[in-house]
């Protein structure tokens, strides 16, 4: 466990990494905002898909533009690169429609569209979400059945076995990263548990891409370094993330709080009405 008291500042360390291209979808959204920057400080080529501008490019990226529902505008994305860093679709419950073809059938096309393309691994963004159903006082390891809390929690196990069948099949080598709530810091209670920082996740991605796999197959939680986390963090050893935040360092802003606001670490995804909307 971190022992620091102040939240860290420093760069995530990673050596330049000249020879890998990778493709970054989702490139608009909230993480993949974040990730754009350290993953063009590291890497040769970052290509960018997405629905629309992303703004300014790094010199070492591009753009193409495209849906994750257009199976050939994903595969001409994953022409020519490494490594698939999937982070695109919708990043919230919506409905089954809405996930169907956002978080489903988009997530075949970049799987099928790495095969085809020789792509050696894809990055696969899962989430926590998967084992959201698991009691608030339960420690979850990846090996547990998955729980999933919701349609999108759903569409993230369909990813994970999709990715174990592809490299089974194929040889495809896939990590999927089991992502808890990724804020630039905590911004509730609850978050003391879940919290990933902005630094940590470019870590957690860094590794993931540049990593020697063995057995071809992983699935890590990718959570800092709180004390109080729900999850087995041991299987990031494999990959070699290391966090160096933790959310610790934010608990006495939330002294009159502490315990966790559901009986289910999904939180408010595990309540029967929750429609979407506080991601």
């Amino acid at each position: 466990m971190s022992s620091s008291t102040e939240p860290t500042d420093e760069r995530p360390s990673a050596q330049p990494d000249g020879g890998t291209r990778v493709l970054l979808t989702g490139a608009a959204g909230r993480m993949g905002r974040t990730l754009r920057q350290p993953l063009a400080e590291v890497f040769q080529t970052v290509r960018l898909f997405s629905r629309g501008p992303v703004g300014p490019l790094h010199a070492v990226e591009e753009l193409a533009i495209g849906d994750l529902t257009d199976r050939t505008a994903v595969a001409s994305a994953c022409e020519g690169v490494d490594v698939i860093v999937h982070l695109g679709g919708k990043a919230d419950e919506s409905s089954f429609d809405q996930i169907l073809g956002a978080k489903i059938v988009g997530t075949y096309h970049v799987f099928e569209g790495a095969r085809r393309a020789g792509v050696r691994r894809v990055v696969y963004a899962s989430s926590h979400h998967v084992t959201g159903f698991y009691p608030a006082d339960h420690f979850t390891t990846v090996g547990q059945p998955v729980r999933p809390d919701t349609y999108y929690g759903v569409s993230k196990v369909f990813g994970e076995a999709l990715g174990r069948l592809y490299y089974d099949k194929w040889g495809l080598e896939v990590v999927c990263l089991r992502i808890g709530v990724c804020r630039a810091e905590p911004e509730n209670a609850d978050q003391l548990r879940t919290w990933l920082s902005v630094k940590d996740s470019a870590r957690l991605v860094q590794s993931a891409v540049t990593c020697s796999l063995t057995g071809g197959f992983a699935i890590v939680y990718g959570v800092s370094d709180n004390a109080n986390r729900f999850w087995d963090t041991t299987p990031g050893d494999e990959i070699g993330f290391v966090p160096k935040d933790s959310a610790d360092s934010f608990a006495h802003r939330f002294v009159e709080k502490t315990a966790f606001s559901s009986l289910w670490q999904g939180g408010a995804f595990t309540d029967a009405d929750y429609v979407g909307g506080i991601w």
